[in-house]
């Protein structure tokens, strides 16, 4: 169960990052170089991603406790590159847009897989 405590808090702390990253639409701008067409819904996602980066952050702290929710980490990051790939695939991303964050969470998700317990 240990060594499910590293991917876990590189999750947390990368989505606690989105969520600042996208904390006002000139800093989203700077960094995933596109502007926002609303800011009112880019302070909702940053919400959320601070909100999800939290819930991460506590599964990292009790790794005994709470490492049974590995499995919907996973599926969250999955989710999120599904998306990320419909919006590069639509042409509302581009590959710079697209493709780290895309990387990451595929990433993150075989990781955290491969370290959860088999039960």
């Amino acid at each position: 169960m240990e060594k499910l405590r590293l991917p876990v808090m590189l999750t947390a702390i990368y989505v606690i990052l989105l969520g600042l990253a996208t904390l006002s639409p000139s800093l989203s701008a700077s960094i995933f170089g596109r502007e926002a067409g609303d800011p009112a819904t880019l302070l909702t996602l940053s919400g959320l991603f601070l909100g999800f980066g939290v819930v991460a952050w506590f599964i990292a702290g009790d790794i005994e406790k709470y490492g049974g929710l590995a499995t919907a980490l996973v599926y969250a990051l999955l989710i999120s590159a599904v998306f990320l790939v419909w919006a590069w695939a639509t042409n509302l991303y581009t590959a710079r847009t697209a493709l780290v964050p895309l990387i990451i969470n595929v990433v993150l998700a075989i990781w955290i897989w491969s370290a959860k317990p088999k039960s």
